[in-house]
């Protein structure tokens, strides 16, 4: 059987990130920015980047910060759907 394996360590650009998580690049920076999603780091703490300079992010945090802002999301929707608001007048 000849199975594909995914690796988490995988890394991958804002834009790429966006793509697999079915976003925006700016929510990657949002993620980024509200402390969901950090940058991949080397064994000395230093952000990775790739040639052209730019960030790179591990497929498993991004996986990690999708579905932890989804979570979020669906949460403040159903509590929504319990209050209940004045009617217009």
């Amino acid at each position: 059987m000849d199975e594909a394996v995914l690796n988490v360590d995988a890394l991958l650009t804002a834009t790429e990130a966006a793509l697999y998580a079915g976003v925006s690049v700016a929510v990657i920076c949002n993620w980024r920015a509200r402390g969901h999603l950090p940058v991949a780091t080397d064994e000395h703490g230093n952000e990775i980047r790739n040639a052209k300079g730019q960030r790179l992010y591990r497929l498993l945090d991004i996986a990690k910060a999708e579905h932890a802002t989804g979570q979020r999301a669906e949460k403040m929707a159903r509590d929504l759907e319990r209050r209940t608001f004045p009617a217009a007048a």
